[in-house]
């Protein structure tokens, strides 16, 4: 497999484990809706989002 081959499996990769964060996001606003209180789950769901991105971006350089 070459290097951009690599890259894109990695890039797949990575945007599945994104879409999985999305839909803990989504949990999250339904137990929020429910009155719980989520701020400290929110926040590490809204961190691991940020780094996943920044991977994603990482792989054009």
């Amino acid at each position: 497999m070459s290097k951009r081959d690599e890259s894109i499996v990695k890039m797949r990769d990575l945007f599945r484990e994104t879409a999985d964060i999305i839909d803990e996001m989504l949990e999250l606003e339904t137990k929020e809706a429910a009155g719980q209180d989520v701020s400290k789950e929110a926040e590490s769901v809204a961190g691991r989002f940020m780094f996943k991105m920044m991977e994603i971006s990482s792989l054009g350089d």
